[in-house]
């Protein structure tokens, strides 16, 4: 009862901010162009955006079932909820990307467009806020459950760049192993629930991006509402360009890492939630031997105790 009392207060507030917003702007009480209104609307409705992600993601803590599922040859991997989730963030981070770019092109070559950019700056804040929405409903979700299947882990930092190194083409194994004094003779370490570099490389990677290109995004589009140093402009407007070039490279890198053919059921698993189990049993050994290490329950769907928590990744969906 309480998980659903906070997501409805979270809806709720939600779409009363959004809209006394565009009540306010459809009384013509300002005489604004479209791209400034577009902009004081995404920086208005930012706390509300915040707040709906909150309440979305202790939804989420509060109801999650502390196990993994079985149906039939198949396990659950990733939640209902992830599934949708990851999917918005995939549409909001195309619509970033593309509109960004296009925005930075036009400026870079002092060319006409030929769509007009007040559509572009606006789809450019719509795709914003939902990425932000879905970045806080995640991290709300894994701070309340203390997720960290998608983290490297306590004193796990070693095995967990061996098995990097194992996973890596050989020249670059090599030098990681070189640098790092590992024994490469050892058999690398079984895989889990999520890859070596899933863990060590691609959801750090996502993070870093991603945060950034939040955090200079936000304080572009507060410059109309507080008063912001134009030199610090200018660093931050500097950064939002770079992160985004960093995020179109995570995403082309994300697209040749899930696309491979040894990984297509991992891509069906990120649409439908479900994985076979004999792909577990051959590709994540470890998380295989976790699931496998406790008796089934006899329920219709059984749920076996793991000590890994699958359906937990916004962006590693692979």
């Amino acid at each position: 009862m309480t998980k659903t009392v906070v997501l409805l207060a979270g809806v709720i507030l939600f779409v009363v901010g959004i809209g006394a917003s565009y009540a306010e702007w459809g009384s013509g009480g300002q005489p604004w162009g479209q791209l400034l209104t577009d902009n004081f609307l995404f920086a208005r409705s930012l706390p509300f955006t915040i707040g709906l992600g909150i309440a979305v993601g202790f939804w989420r803590a509060s109801g999650w079932r502390w196990g993994t599922e079985q149906k039939g040859q198949q396990l659950r991997r990733f939640a209902p909820s992830t599934v949708w989730l990851h999917a918005l963030a995939g549409i909001a981070l195309v619509a970033l990307i593309a509109t960004g770019g296009w925005q930075y092109l036009k400026g870079l070559l002092a060319a006409d467009s030929p769509i007009y950019m007040g559509t572009v700056y606006r789809v450019h804040y719509l795709a914003g806020t939902l990425l932000i929405f879905v970045t806080v409903a995640f991290l709300t979700d894994w701070l309340l459950r203390g997720e960290r299947s998608l983290t490297i882990g306590n004193g796990q930092f070693i095995r967990s760049m061996r098995g990097l190194a194992h996973e890596l083409p050989k020249p670059l194994g090599t030098i990681i192993g070189y640098t790092l004094g590992l024994d490469l003779r050892r058999a690398p370490p079984h895989t889990e629930e999520f890859t070596y570099y899933e863990r060590t490389i691609s959801f750090p990677l996502w993070e870093l991006s991603v945060g950034l290109i939040i955090l200079t995004g936000v304080i572009k589009a507060m410059r109309y509402v507080y008063p912001i140093p134009g030199d610090l402009l200018y660093w931050v407007s500097a950064v939002h360009v770079g992160a985004g070039v960093l995020l179109g490279l995570k995403l082309l890198d994300h697209l040749r890492y899930v696309l491979a053919p040894s990984r297509w059921p991992l891509m069906a698993a990120i649409a439908t939630g479900w994985i076979p189990i004999r792909y577990v049993e051959r590709f994540h050994p470890g998380w295989y031997a976790q699931i496998t290490a406790a008796p089934t329950t006899a329920a219709p769907v059984p749920t076996v105790p793991a000590s890994s928590r699958a359906a937990t990744s916004a962006g590693g969906g692979s």
